[in-house]
């Protein structure tokens, strides 16, 4: 029964990544394709109208935990900000997260 309820989210998730009608580069893929493993392998979210600020920073400890081998803190940064174009796009989704990725952002540059 867990493995059945593990692909219906999986399948879930997979299928709220559609972005066919988004005119999307390999790198813009690719990056989403990180996220949406992310939030399959590492969290419970099974929608993403239940994104929160504190899912996105917990995508930077993740990278942060792996001490950024996988990617850089840059790719990481970018993953997010594409991620968050990608939620503007879907009109389903009305609440964004809204998080400050820039330097004056001492708290949470702190606290990573």
């Amino acid at each position: 029964m867990g493995a059945l309820k593990e692909q219906s989210r999986y399948d879930l998730l997979l299928a709220q990544f559609q972005y066919s009608d988004l005119y999307l580069n390999e790198k813009t893929k690719q990056s989403l394709e990180r996220i949406r493993t992310f939030l399959y392998e590492e969290t419970d979210v099974h929608y993403l109208v239940f994104i929160r600020q504190e899912t996105l920073i917990q995508y930077l400890q993740y990278h942060r935990s792996k001490k950024f081998n996988r990617i850089s803190f840059i790719q990481a940064i970018n993953d997010i900000k594409i991620f968050l174009f990608f939620l503007k796009s879907k009109k389903e989704i009305t609440s964004i997260p809204k998080i400050d990725l820039s330097l004056q952002n001492l708290n949470l540059w702190i606290n990573l």
